[in-house]
């Protein structure tokens, strides 16, 4: 195993640990291994997993320059499964921004280099992805059947990682439509996988989506826990998309209990988090909880600005399940 190997591997178990400042570090002592013109599928890889923990921390426009030097040094390597992978990640980063067809178009692109180079995990998580995409849209019949393919793939070929994420998105998927039993028995065995693995990112973005399950379960003791405890995590971390997505299930909590003060600053700290994330869907997520807030509040104007300006961006961005619900609660909305 070559130095910029052995630094690469050393990179991926920081991240694992949630020890993100080490493993930029650790990457780019690996890149500055490999040189900065580098043909070496390793240089194609590294940049990508640097990129991908770039877009999981919320910075995505340095996430995709990365994606994209990685690209053409997988296109100067002429290998499909070099390609696959790093055209994956492109699809995901159009998908943030809300551009839905670019990152239909760029999965079927990843899709076809997965085939070409017999990259059968690869296309399991292309299906889970477009699970993901099929959940943005609403469709949920396409998005349970996309990750139960994928979930299957993935326990044929014993990768536990792999089956964690998607145990992870079907628990979201069934939380989204109350299904909350059946949420929760994906979740934890999903947590359970994380923690017998000490991976700690997946760990923590489980255990999120659990405080959003109890949420929906009016445990809101059990659900601030959780909450509070993903938090500091992604604090610990400087994971800022995962700061940004606590904060606004903390505000749910403060505006179930009636905190309502409590509940904006929270919402503004979760702005602040998620600048530089491109992260549309949250962006709308987040002004829709402050629709919701003033709702309950009584402040029928504020609601009615903060709920129109989430429906416009649900539909700007595809998501027609999210923007009709949106524009439901406009609709029950007391005139003033």
């Amino acid at each position: 195993m070559t130095q910029a190997h052995r630094l690469a591997e050393a990179a991926r178990e920081a991240e694992t640990r949630g020890e993100n400042a080490r493993a930029l570090a650790l990457y780019d002592d690996a890149l500055a291994e490999l040189g900065s013109h580098s043909s070496d599928p390793l240089a194609a890889t590294v940049l990508r997993w640097k990129g991908t923990l770039l877009r999981e921390t919320g910075q995505t426009e340095e996430a995709c320059r990365h994606y994209l030097r990685s690209l053409a040094v997988a296109e100067r390597t002429g290998l499909a499964d070099v390609k696959a992978h790093v055209l994956n990640c492109l699809a995901i980063i159009a998908q943030r921004r809300g551009d839905l067809r670019e990152a239909e178009r760029l999965y079927e692109k990843a899709s076809e280099c997965a085939t070409e180079g017999l990259e059968h995990r690869l296309l399991g998580m292309i299906q889970q992805n477009r699970g993901v995409l099929a959940n943005m849209r609403g469709d949920f019949p396409a998005a349970s059947s996309l990750y139960e393919e994928s979930l299957k793939t993935f326990e044929i070929a014993g990768d536990d990682q792999a089956v964690s994420w998607v145990l992870n998105n079907l628990g979201m998927l069934h939380t989204k439509l109350g299904h909350l039993v059946e949420a929760q028995k994906h979740l934890e065995s999903g947590l359970a996988i994380a923690k017998r693995r000490d991976d700690a990112l997946v760990e923590e973005i489980i255990t999120l989506n659990l405080a959003e399950l109890w949420v929906r379960a009016d445990d809101l003791e059990l659900a601030e826990k959780l909450c509070s405890h993903s938090l500091e995590a992604a604090n610990r971390r400087s994971d800022r998309l995962t700061a940004a997505e606590a904060l606004t299930c903390r505000a749910r909590i403060e505006r179930k209990r009636g905190e309502f003060d409590k509940g904006i600053a929270s919402l503004q700290m979760a702005r602040f988090e998620a600048q530089g994330s491109e992260d549309r869907m949250l962006h709308a997520e987040i002004q829709r909880e402050l629709g919701q807030l003033a709702r309950d509040r009584g402040d029928t104007p504020a609601a009615k600005d903060a709920l129109s300006q989430a429906a416009v961006e649900f539909r700007n961005v595809g998501a027609l399940h999210d923007a009709v619900e949106t524009e439901t609660l406009l609709m029950h909305l007391s005139p003033g």
